[in-house]
């Protein structure tokens, strides 16, 4: 089991300023208490919030090297990794979650941490083109759900980044057959994918997928 981190090693770990790591505080706070009447999160994951929220969605940052890149947060429920983001200094993300008690939440999570980022109210397979634009995830849906939700829309300058858990390599791979199986894409892109070992968690991944 690993150890319950804290604030100093986490802002170290993700080589943010103080003021970042105040924002983060105000988030965490902020989530803590809509907990109580929300289920925005595992309750268990507020017992080292530091490490399953702040460090696990803030590691993202390593593959997105634009801070202007136009970011869509899947599922974004609690504003994860979405709001984390944006603190973060990214300034195009658009967090999307069908759930309106949750998108309240992001809204309140946004002014208090004095961001600037958007929300859509929708399902994901009401997006427009994902041209050109980044898409985030965690515990969303398996690598082939999501994939075909967005079939229609990605293109080859589409990029996909999913924070995964220890079945990351096995989604991969039923991912790459059901889309050649299944042809789903109409441009003959293909997927390819890129795994990485979280920051948070041993047992976990980032996995980023490109398409050529």
């Amino acid at each position: 089991m690993e150890s319950i981190l804290d604030q100093e090693t986490c802002d170290k770990m993700l080589n943010v300023s103080r003021e970042t790591s105040v924002k983060f505080e105000t988030y965490l706070k902020t989530l803590k208490q809509w907990q109580e009447n929300f289920n925005l999160v595992g309750s268990s994951t507020l017992d080292d919030p530091w490490r399953r929220h702040i460090l696990d969605c803030g590691q993202i940052s390593r593959y997105i090297e634009k801070k202007d890149r136009e970011i869509i947060d899947l599922g974004s429920g609690a504003g994860l990794p979405g709001i984390i983001l944006s603190i973060m200094g990214y300034k195009n993300v658009l967090m999307v979650d069908s759930d309106f008690k949750k998108t309240v939440f992001i809204l309140e999570a946004l002014r208090v941490c004095r961001l600037k980022s958007k929300i859509l109210t929708d399902r994901v397979e009401n997006l427009e083109s994902l041209k050109n634009k980044t898409i985030v995830s965690r515990a969303f849906s398996s690598i082939s759900k999501t994939l075909n939700l967005l079939r229609e829309k990605i293109q080859k300058d589409t990029e996909l980044i999913l924070l995964k858990g220890k079945q990351a390599k096995k989604e991969i791979i039923d991912a790459e057959f059901y889309w050649k199986t299944n042809q789903i894409n109409n441009k003959l892109l293909k997927p390819n994918f890129n795994t990485y070992k979280s920051l948070s968690n041993s047992k976990s991944f980032v996995v980023v997928c490109t398409f050529v």
